[in-house]
């Protein structure tokens, strides 16, 4: 037998796996909008048939878990473990901005789909229940801080995707002076606007929840 005739009955297509349907499926998602997200729009990026996608995945729903089960991996938790509760949700919070940051195109995606069996989002829920609890939070406000900080940290990570300038009054800025130089103001500052936003918004967020968990 040849060379030839021995290399002739391999597969010319790498292996179809969980992972790589999972970071084809980042890429999908960051191409088209949330209704476009489908397992036939993934199976012809895969290049293959969308029967071949239900061998490792049960269908969409189950592949945008994992896909936020990826984002959880990434969030670090440790900062979770600090003794000052604001800095331990702080630490918390930029984390998983920047592991949304991650997957940019994902991110509605991701935040409008059930989390109902993403073990991942569970994990990272109880790490952040288990600090408000040891801080005093009454058990019954605690979903509503974590609801509250999430929508906070996925407003944030959609903001830092925008322009910097995105906020800009371009051509009325004459007809409404006080906000464009207020507008002006914030563009040249040294730090990323959507950044410094973010650093404010969540320790004002943090400090109010605080006060309203006392109440």
């Amino acid at each position: 037998m040849t060379k030839q005739q021995r290399g002739a009955g391999r597969p010319s297509a790498t292996v179809l796996t969980e992972e790589r349907i999972l970071r084809a499926a980042f890429r999908v998602a960051a191409s088209r909008g949330p209704a476009q997200f489908t397992m036939t729009a993934l199976a012809q990026s895969l290049g293959v048939r969308p029967s071949a996608l239900y061998h490792h995945y049960a269908n969409r729903d189950a592949v945008v878990r994992a896909m936020r089960g990826r984002i959880g991996t990434l969030t670090d938790l440790a900062p979770l473990d600090r003794e000052d509760t604001e800095e331990a949700l702080v630490g918390w919070a930029s984390s998983y901005r920047e592991a949304l940051l991650t997957a940019p195109g994902a991110i509605t995606l991701l935040a409008t789909r059930p989390i109902d069996a993403d073990r991942e989002s569970f994990v990272q829920y109880e790490a952040v229940t288990v600090r408000l609890l040891s801080a005093g939070w009454p058990e019954a406000k605690i979903l509503d801080t974590i609801v509250a900080l999430e929508s906070f940290i996925i407003g944030s990570a959609l903001d830092a995707l925008a322009p910097r300038d995105n906020m800009s009054p371009g051509a009325f800025a004459e007809e409404f002076p006080r906000y464009a130089e207020a507008e002006r103001l914030r563009a040249s500052a040294a730090a990323e606007p959507a950044t410094e936003t973010f650093r404010i918004g969540l320790r004002a967020l943090i400090a109010g929840l605080a006060a309203w968990a006392r109440t």
